[in-house]
């Protein structure tokens, strides 16, 4: 026969090591396993007025041409920041001069498709706009996406702007073997972890002694 006494301090022992268990999964937050994602990604173009004449690969005005360069299949070990692909800028000047010239009504989607850790395809979507110069090389080209985060999955993609919500893009330059131009697209990627068993091996020993002394207390009776 096992006493009351016996049991009241097995008990006491098994919640004070549960507690403990617990208040230190609460204050070490798990780090979780890093995934591994798996993405590529294209661009297209759409519109295009005035001036401006936009295919699927490319736009052009007035000399300018504007192409996007996908990136993958590549591997990223989540959370880092990664690459999505290039803007292109590009001219073909005519006596070396070219002034200030618009892309008016372009659209720019740019579609991820992923295949790890879980299979799926989004895509970001706005305007481009501003202008190219050549001699000497300036821009205010800008992509405004209004979505600046998606989701596949277990994973988000974060675009990369600057304070004001925009890409900016390159101009061409006038030096040698820079023309094109370009101007990389990045992205933070974070994906959902799984947590680490620190937690549920802190926790064992205190749902064991609760077990026992249950198993215990029921043999007495």
């Amino acid at each position: 026969m096992v006493s009351r006494k016996l049991l009241g301090t097995l008990r006491s022992k098994c919640l004070g090591t549960l507690l403990a268990a617990l208040t230190v999964s609460a204050l070490v937050p798990s780090r979780g396993v890093a995934q591994i994602v798996m993405f590529s990604t294209a661009g297209t173009f759409s519109g295009g007025t005035g001036t401006t004449i936009c295919s699927a690969t490319q736009c052009t005005s007035d000399g300018f041409t504007l192409s996007f360069t996908g990136s993958g299949p590549a591997n990223y070990l989540s959370p880092t920041l990664v690459d999505l692909g290039d803007f292109m800028t590009a001219f073909a000047p005519s006596g070396g001069t070219a002034g200030l010239t618009a892309f008016t009504g372009v659209n720019f989607v740019l579609t991820i498709t992923q295949t790890a850790p879980a299979g799926g395809m989004s895509t970001f979507t706005d305007g481009i706009s501003g202008t190219l110069a050549y001699n000497p090389s300036s821009s205010s080209l800008v992509w405004s996406p209004t979505v600046q985060t998606t989701t596949i999955g277990p994973v988000t993609y974060k675009l990369v702007l600057d304070n004001t919500g925009n890409f900016n893009i390159n101009a061409p330059t006038i030096e040698a073997g820079r023309n094109p131009n370009s101007t990389s697209l990045k992205a933070n990627i974070t994906a959902s972890t799984v947590p680490e068993p620190t937690t549920a091996m802190l926790l064992l020993p205190g749902l064991v002694g609760i077990g026992v002394v249950a198993g215990l207390r029921r043999r007495r009776r």
